[in-house]
């Protein structure tokens, strides 16, 4: 844990304190969380997983009506990489900022520890947390916890390489503004905006800018250093929301749109890798239980790609519920694609070269209020070359229990 971290946490629950004890309203504690266990056949083969985070967060409300807080999450996750991506979860040459805080093989882990201000201003978060483009991302809707199409917590056929999240910071210490919702009002009444600043998003370490095969040899045969690492990411991001007609018979629109960018300091002579850009853009319709939606993203994945170099994703679906009730059922259908690409022939790790795609359906059934148990049906096509196994393709089936609390 970095020395500001540490400061920070110092910093926040002094804060706390302070407020309880000089006319501030009492220390609120709120905690919410969400666990999912997903069992199935994926080819004939039985596989599971199970994922958990567990959020704290103390706040408290000065004289002033200035809200003051910090927040703790921790999660379990065995499928997270060390550090996200910077294209698809299974093609990045280069990755990003950390999962949290951890031992290096440990499926459990410290995801988060922030602190907040928030007023008139806005809000202001400094500290290891999702930036702004993660905050306002718009992608496929769902009615599932951890078995989806894109930003999935399980992927039991291990091909799934869709990921339109514009999270490449990860949980890297940043800070993070966001003006009052609803500032500009008028037709703007519905925009949210958001910005992000991480000073650096971590060295590479022990092989930590590689994907999980450990790969830290550029696409024309360099070596990473240890020291190589992202520095000043930049995250822009916005979130609109417009409700159209009247009643219980309104249309509402939500749009989200991102941009992350980070310096590369990769300490090589090689000339193949250049700063991070990506770009993300979902939209999702709601109309009584029927919502309809989809998201992309497009990246050069940190290479000093050509015209078809890099990584290009999108999602899209439509989900039809009945409630939320115990008693009601959801259903849906998703379909995804993915084109990771780099420069020039690689032979030492042809996996870099993946197109994927996926379409899965799904029912879900709510025993109660938070608690669903559903099974998905999904299939994934993976094109690689015949160095890395060739094409490859998973017919899953899955159970999945979750509740969120």
């Amino acid at each position: 844990m970095t020395g500001l971290l540490r400061a920070l946490i110092g910093v926040s629950a002094a804060a706390l304190t302070a407020g309880a004890a000089y006319g501030a309203d009492p220390v609120e504690i709120d905690v919410e969380g969400e666990a999912s266990a997903a069992a199935g056949l994926a080819d004939g083969d039985a596989k599971a997983d199970a994922n958990a985070r567990l959020k704290v967060t103390g706040s408290s409300i000065l004289d002033n009506g200035i809200e003051i807080g910090a927040s703790v999450m921790a999660r379990l996750d065995g499928d997270q990489p060390r550090q996200m991506f910077a294209g698809g979860r299974y093609s990045s040459l280069l990755l990003g900022g950390p999962r949290g805080v951890a031992p290096a093989e440990s499926d459990v882990y410290l995801q988060g520890a922030s602190a907040y201000v928030k007023g008139g201003f806005g809000q202001v978060i400094v500290g290891r947390d999702q930036g702004a483009a993660r905050i306002f991302a718009v992608k496929a809707p769902t009615i599932f916890s951890s078995v989806n199409i894109n930003d999935w917590q399980t992927d039991l056929s291990g091909l799934n390489d869709i990921h339109t999240i514009n999270d490449f910071t990860g949980y890297a210490t940043k800070v993070t503004y966001m003006p009052p919702a609803n500032f500009l009002g008028g037709v703007f009444g519905g925009l949210q905006l958001g910005v992000s600043y991480s000073p650096v998003l971590r060295e590479c370490g022990d092989l930590l800018c590689a994907p999980e095969s450990g790969f830290v040899i550029s696409p024309n045969g360099v070596m990473l250093t240890e020291t190589s690492k992202w520095d000043d990411a930049v995250e822009a991001a916005l979130y609109y929301e417009k409700g159209i007609g009247v009643g219980s018979d309104r249309l509402f629109l939500g749009v989200g749109a991102s941009f992350v960018t980070a310096s590369e300091d990769t300490r090589t002579l090689s000339t193949a890798f250049d700063d991070y850009e990506a770009y993300s853009v979902g939209l999702n319709l709601a109309y009584r239980g029927i919502t309809l939606g989809g998201s992309v993203k497009t990246t050069n994945a940190g290479l000093a790609s050509l015209e078809d170099d890099g990584y290009l994703a999108f999602d899209a679906g439509v989900t039809f519920r009945t409630g939320e009730d115990s008693g009601d059922v959801a259903f849906m259908l998703g379909v995804g694609q993915s084109e990771a690409n780099t420069i020039g022939s690689n032979p030492i790790d042809p996996t870099l070269f993946r197109d994927t795609r996926s379409a899965q359906a799904g029912v879900s059934y709510v025993l109660g209020r938070g608690i669903t148990v559903g099974v998905a049906g999904q299939y994934v096509e993976a094109k690689k070359p015949v160095a890395a196994g060739g094409p490859e393709e998973a017919a899953t089936v899955v159970i999945e229990s979750s509740i969120k609390f």
